[in-house]
């Protein structure tokens, strides 16, 4: 999956919480997107449902790379919920 470190959590797709595309810079230069499943009790760390699994040049490419994988997990039926 991705070189991301683990800190973000296991996946659940069953867990409340809307989904939210994140961009990481973890090496100077090198970006990863990161859907996660946000987390209603602050206490609670958010959980990575899905992630890129190669760096991407721009904050920007790994945004919109995030943002179609978001589309297509919307388009097979994960369960969403509405941000509050």
């Amino acid at each position: 999956m991705s070189q991301l470190p683990p800190s973000i959590g296991p996946v659940t797709p069953t867990a409340p919480g809307p989904l939210a595309v994140r961009v990481r810079e973890p090496s100077i230069g090198l970006f990863y997107w990161v859907v996660t499943r946000l987390s209603a009790d602050e206490h609670t760390a958010d959980q990575r449902v899905e992630a890129s699994d190669h760096p991407y040049p721009t904050h920007e490419a790994a945004m919109e790379a995030g943002a179609a994988c978001l589309k297509a997990l919307k388009s097979a039926g994960f369960e969403l919920q509405p941000a509050l």
